[in-house]
């Protein structure tokens, strides 16, 4: 019996500024959902009618700490946080798609920072301050109704361990993806088979990943969470450009065809998708590479 693969969404930043929002907040793409949510909407509407069988809510950058340092109270701070789930849930009703599940996505501490600490895996901080960012927020998340927790774009082995930790308290299914250089070590330089062996203990984890790495990784990163890990394997590169944290922006060229999708597809993860830059063309793509 061939294994279906299943199919995760892609950027929601790439088509917010591909409609001409800037992102510039502290928030990011919260912002857009805080301000225009019809926005959020319509891109998770893209996504279901191209075919994939997850979307990811818009509350990557959500975290009580950063919400609370922009001035909102912690009963509007959990408003905006279910927000992110109501807004997915209508763009279900808009397409009447079924059997698609929400994925409710969280970031790192690099998150609070805002300083491109998601690419260096370095926090000038202690380990209890990053253990107080995911323990607020998890206590908020645990109220949410979404199908499965993610964590995602995790950078370097510390938070993994601090992370893997609190998950004792979660009640929800759990996805965490981890995001690598083309070492295949986690952006701190610290060991993938390290991470991979504590996220594999822990019975709350179904599925571990690799994201927002080179596309012309995807091979060996499948490879190596299939040789690391215990768990379902994740993977969901970014385009291949790469992003300047001072000026804020992309350079090179998107590295995604239909062969390499087709090469990445052949190593059978048992969820792929897009991270920054991808947007439904890419995903559209992947689900015709997955038919044939």
């Amino acid at each position: 019996m061939i294994k279906k693969i299943k199919l995760l969404d892609g950027s929601l930043s790439y088509p917010i500024e591909s409609r001409g929002h800037g992102l510039n907040s502290k928030l990011w793409t919260a912002k857009i959902l805080i301000d225009n949510p019809k926005v959020i909407e319509d891109i998770h509407v893209e996504y279901i009618n191209s075919g994939v069988d997850y979307i990811s809510t818009s509350s990557y950058q959500l975290s009580v700490k950063t919400l609370k340092a922009e001035g909102y109270n912690i009963s509007e701070i959990e408003n905006i946080f279910k927000k992110s789930v109501s807004v997915a849930k209508k763009a279900l009703l808009r397409t009447k798609k079924k059997n698609i599940k929400i994925l409710g996505s969280f970031g790192p501490f690099a998150t609070y920072l805002a300083d491109g600490s998601e690419y260096t895996g370095v926090y000038n901080t202690k380990d209890e301050t990053i253990k107080e960012f995911h323990l607020e927020n998890l206590k908020i998340i645990n109220k949410l109704d979404i199908d499965i927790l993610l964590y995602e774009t995790i950078p370097c082995l510390r938070e993994i361990s601090i992370l893997n930790n609190l998950l004792k308290l979660s009640e929800k299914e759990v996805w965490i993806s981890m995001t690598c250089n083309n070492a295949m070590k986690l952006r701190d330089n610290s060991s993938l088979k390290k991470a991979c062996k504590i996220l594999s203990q822990s019975k709350k984890i179904s599925t571990i990943g690799l994201n927002c790495f080179d596309p012309s990784m995807t091979k060996i990163a499948i490879e190596k969470l299939r040789l690391y890990s215990n768990k379902k394997v994740l993977v969901y590169p970014n385009s291949g450009e790469k992003y300047n944290c001072e000026n804020k922006t992309w350079l090179g060229k998107n590295k995604f065809n239909d062969q390499s999708i087709s090469n990445w597809i052949e190593e059978s993860p048992d969820i792929i998708g897009g991270c920054c830059r991808i947007g439904k063309e890419e995903i559209k793509q992947f689900k015709t590479s997955l038919e044939n």
